[in-house]
């Protein structure tokens, strides 16, 4: 996961320029690879672990590893699909080629694809991009957040702002008992009415861009959360990871974010004594 390293100290801002310009060359072409597979078809499988995956995310992650090593031969890519490479390096690219498989095999535009770039841990790059729909959300470090090339940003709720107006978005309660935090997605059940579920990663744009109050993930992989932090954070958000399990091989994360209120409201409840 991020640490709390500078990485603005580390690398120059034509450096991170360029890195992000990369990451958006890259989206692109996932864009491409992913919409003519939908015009021509694909085939669906099962994992191990009971998801689905299709052959439109097995060539998206081909061509996006493929992209990475001619352009940047010496960075780490860590793949939902793929083992990882080069695990030493400073760089990481981590990649899900589809984030919300499930949906694209049932025609539900709201998947996507992420992209991120860590530096020493430390996210420096972010991209999700919906191609169903349309909207390329991306963000750099000391770069800004963008909606399609417009800015966006969160406006945090002013004092004495109702927050029980806002809607806040949760994953699926499956998650949440997997994270041993059942319980607190129950009682926030019972204590906010505007609770919503938004499937895939788009939760997590629609609070980028502050339309959602806060977004409560849990059950994450690295590569479902790579470009998250950045992108939230660009736009004045807060972001904090309340989970993080250390009793298998790839870890599962639980995050809060979105308008800082609201998450310094949610956090107290799926922490410490919301546990359970």
């Amino acid at each position: 996961m991020a640490t709390s390293v500078n990485s603005t100290a580390l690398l120059p801002l034509r450096d991170r320029r360029r890195l992000y310009g990369a990451a958006l060359a890259l989206a692109e072409l996932s864009r491409r690879v992913i919409l003519r597979r939908q015009a021509s078809g694909f085939r669906k499988r099962l994992k191990a672990d009971a998801s689905y995956v299709t052959d439109a995310d097995l060539e998206v992650e081909r061509r996006l590893r493929r992209e990475i090593t001619r352009r940047f031969p010496e960075h780490g890519i860590i793949g939902e699909e793929f083992p990882a490479v080069n695990a030493g390096s400073p760089f990481q690219w981590i990649l899900d080629p589809i984030d919300g498989t499930l949906s694209f095999t049932h025609g539900i535009p709201f998947f996507g694809t992420i992209i991120g770039l860590h530096h020493h841990g430390v996210p420096i790059v972010g991209v999700i991009d919906h191609p169903g729909i349309g909207l390329l959300y991306s963000a750099g470090l000391g770069l800004g957040s963008w909606r399609n090339g417009r800015r966006i940003r969160i406006r945090d709720l002013a004092p004495g702002e109702a927050l029980e107006r806002e809607v806040i978005s949760a994953g699926d309660r499956s998650r949440f008992v997997q994270c041993r935090r059942g319980g607190a997605f129950d009682r926030l059940l019972r204590v906010h009415a505007n609770v919503r579920g938004y499937a895939d990663c788009l939760g997590h744009t629609l609070t980028a861009e502050g339309k959602v109050g806060a977004t409560l993930d849990y059950g994450l992989k690295l590569w479902d959360l790579a470009a998250t932090r950045i992108l939230i954070e660009e736009a004045g958000g807060k972001y904090v990871v309340t989970y993080e399990s250390h009793d298998e091989p790839v870890p599962n994360y639980g995050i809060i974010f979105g308008k800082p209120r609201v998450v310094d409201w949610l956090i107290p409840q799926f922490v410490g004594s919301g546990r359970s």
